[in-house]
């Protein structure tokens, strides 16, 4: 028998809360990181930022 975690955490209450909790953490950072990227590529790009 193969046991799968996500569904084992989806059978408890406490479990499911903190997974959402961390997915949309994670979801977050992501957009954060991808649009601090880009303002600092077009910064870059503009010559506004000289390295």
């Amino acid at each position: 028998m193969e046991r799968n975690p996500f569904e084992l955490a989806m059978l408890d209450q406490d479990k499911r809360a903190k997974l959402f909790l961390y997915i949309n953490i994670a979801m977050m950072a992501t957009t954060f990181f991808i649009v601090f990227g880009t303002i600092l590529f077009i910064l870059i790009a503009l010559g506004i930022i000289k390295f």
